[in-house]
């Protein structure tokens, strides 16, 4: 069985106008790894924004309805969204201005791509992204697109249903915008669920002369399994790959492993902030 065909499909709630049955089931499944990831993240844009007097553009890969975004940018948590889009149900006007009442951290500009428009759409209607795009880093031609030069990038969830073809082309355009992709090269920080193989992407980010390394971080939980079914698979498959489930998967949750990776050429090194975020994870 193939890594993908073990994970429950939840294409239906990530295609709606609104988050509302997206965080519904999240929360049924304890899917909580944003509230895990997000100081991880801020940690790098800390440590980037302290090398830079301009904002820290971050993209956002595998978006959906911004929900990094509106964690990180608003100091929220995932309990909290549950709280405001599933007790008073609001409409996106309401949304927005729940978002536009809040403190904000401005030294962050987000953009965001995934392949559900409405979710884009949403993200960029209440102001959780100054750009949403709608592509499949897969097949489609990045040429006809617009990215901005990124910063950071970042994903929590997708590696896995994108791999080593979505980076290679991401690293092209990246390199098309710059003739020198080490005269704006970002920092990558992703989560990667445990089932899922690394070593075409590890490959794919050497040929294009970056770092990658997998932190030294606990293993962090991303949800519940939805039915036993889902966690017989995923045993299943981790134990053919020798990886020790005790005291994580068998607990009854998918868990993820953390990496960095950055130029080669850079002074900042993926190892550099092993401490930082272990401390961040702490707090």
């Amino acid at each position: 069985m193939k890594e993908l065909e073990v994970k429950k499909d939840f294409t239906d709630i990530y295609t709606q106008k609104s988050p509302n049955d997206y965080l519904k089931e999240m929360k049924k499944l304890d899917y909580r790894i944003p509230d895990k990831t997000k100081p991880l993240y801020l940690s790098i844009a800390k440590k980037l924004k302290h090398d830079s007097s301009e904002k820290i553009k971050v993209l956002d890969i595998g978006s959906s309805y911004g929900i990094n975004s509106a964690l990180m940018k608003y100091d929220l948590k995932m309990s909290e969204l549950d709280d405001f889009f599933l007790n008073k149900k609001p409409t996106k006007e309401q949304s927005k201005k729940f978002f536009e009442n809040l403190e904000s951290n401005e030294n962050i500009v987000f953009y965001q791509i995934d392949i559900s428009q409405p979710a884009l759409r949403f993200s960029e209607d209440v102001n959780l992204c100054s750009k949403g795009i709608c592509v499949n880093l897969e097949d489609d031609n990045l040429d006809e697109i617009d990215i901005p030069s990124p910063d950071m990038v970042i994903a929590t969830g997708c590696i896995g249903y994108i791999g080593h073809d979505a980076f290679s082309n991401l690293f092209d355009y990246l390199k098309k915008q710059n003739s020198d992709l080490h005269s704006k090269y970002p920092v990558f920080a992703f989560s990667v669920l445990r089932i899922f193989d690394m070593e075409k992407i590890k490959d794919t980010f050497e040929k294009y002369g970056y770092s990658i390394e997998k932190t030294d971080i606990k293993p962090i939980p991303q949800r519940r399994f939805a039915d036993a079914k889902e966690k017989l698979h995923t045993l299943s498959l981790l134990h053919k790959k020798g990886i020790d489930t005790k005291w994580l998967e068998d607990d009854g949750y998918f868990y993820a492993d953390f990496y960095i990776a950055a130029p080669n050429k850079q002074e900042f090194k993926p190892c550099d902030l092993s401490l930082e975020l272990k401390h961040a994870m702490i707090q």
